[in-house]
């Protein structure tokens, strides 16, 4: 049997998914929390949220989907909090996809299908509840710079 522990956090993949959906649990609007593909073998956990109830604001568009993907590596795991709405696509990757940006980049792209901006992201925490939380606190001000 093999068993991933996380890089430096000391959770299973398991058992940071389900830190992660709980704290998903706790989010304002949020609803029909899963883990997907499956709660059997979960890669990555997704959430509806009613942006009006998660903003405390009005808001021209009504849910938002959030998807937080963990799969611990040895040396530094995988990290991505995406949040996909009828207008936008963004997020914070920690990845070796733009390594240019340092560890962790923020991504963002319109659905008109223009180029996706990126930048550093500045999130060097390993374990997923605390990227996850890093991700939350600085959402709500992504998501209303795309309320134009």
């Amino acid at each position: 049997m093999v068993l991933f522990l996380a890089g430096g956090s000391g959770y299973t993949r398991r058992q940071g998914l389900r830190r992660v959906k709980e704290r998903l649990e706790n989010v304002p609007g949020a609803s029909n929390i899963r883990y997907e593909p499956s709660a059997i073998k979960p890669t990555a956990v997704v959430v509806v949220v009613d942006i009006e109830m998660f903003l405390e604001e009005p808001f021209p568009r009504d849910t938002g989907r959030l998807e937080v993907v963990w799969r611990p590596r040895e040396a530094t795991d995988l990290q991505r909090v995406q949040w996909i709405d009828d207008a936008v696509s963004l997020g914070w990757h920690k990845d070796r996809d733009h390594s240019d940006l340092g560890t962790t980049h923020f991504q963002h792209e319109m659905s008109d299908g223009a180029t996706p901006h990126r930048e550093p992201a500045h999130i060097e925490v390993e374990a997923p509840v605390s990227f996850l939380e890093i991700c939350l606190d600085r959402l709500p001000d992504r998501i209303r710079v795309t309320s134009d």
